[in-house]
């Protein structure tokens, strides 16, 4: 049986509307694919006005909690909850100047080369296969810059889904769409210059191979290498905008 919500008395009405909400989310009385009631049934339930519910629906929605759909069957449907959202918020605080590329070069050199020691460790034919096609992927016929971005990293989405642990996962495919997002805003084709065909080729043997340790350096070697043309680059965007 699905939740009712309770009227509003909080001077702070849309923020106890979403808190309410929220709450029933994550107490897993709603889950993903499900649909919220709908806008009048909201209105009713929680003894506020439209324009209260909806700045509700539309927080949620930015915050990666529920999509609106449209049509016939359209509402708040419930999403599954990732990380997701963070990722264009961090572009918007490189761009003000609030969060530093050296900041998540740190952050991805400690996370790494852990992700690739916990793979290397749980490796079997299947993630293999996946690694080698990854590998070859590089070498391939890329249809423009966002797709070479996309294959250029595929196998550090290929550990960070291997290495059993879902933080770990989620933090990683984060920084890595960050790292996306940066090039895209800040020089699309700067791409070639920071990462070229088969630099992940000793991380992905040496996880083939199931050896954690060698796994782990080798991740540390090639962030050493990419990390500082990153660098590179930002300061690059840093001069220009001063400019």
């Amino acid at each position: 049986m699905k939740p009712t919500f309770q009227p509003i008395r909080s001077p702070r009405i849309s923020e106890e509307v979403i808190a309410q909400i929220k709450s029933a989310i994550l107490s897993g009385r709603y889950q993903p694919g499900d649909k919220l009631p709908s806008e009048r049934e909201l209105i009713a339930q929680f003894g506020v006005g439209r324009g209260v519910i909806r700045e509700a629906l539309r927080a949620l929605e930015a915050t990666g909690f529920v999509t609106m759909r449209q049509g016939p069957n359209g509402g708040a449907y419930l999403k599954e909850l990732n990380f997701n959202h963070l990722t264009g918020g961090f572009v918007d605080l490189y761009l003000a100047g609030k969060l530093t590329i050296p900041e998540l070069n740190q952050v991805r050199r400690l996370v790494e080369p852990e992700v690739a020691r916990l793979a290397a460790g749980r490796v079997d034919e299947g993630w293999r296969g996946r690694l080698r096609e990854a590998m070859a992927g590089e070498r391939g016929q890329c249809t423009d810059g966002h797709h070479r971005m996309l294959v250029m990293t595929r196998v550090h989405f290929i550990l960070a889904e291997m290495c059993g642990n879902y933080l770990l996962h989620a933090i990683v495919n984060a920084m890595i769409k960050l790292t996306h997002e940066i090039v895209a805003a800040v020089e699309p084709q700067e791409h070639y210059a920071l990462h070229g065909a088969g630099e992940h080729d000793t991380v992905a043997e040496a996880v083939i191979a199931g050896q954690p340790q060698a796994a782990a350096e080798a991740m540390r070697a090639h962030l050493e290498q990419f990390c500082a043309k990153l660098v590179k680059m930002d300061r690059r965007y840093r001069g220009q905008a001063t400019d």
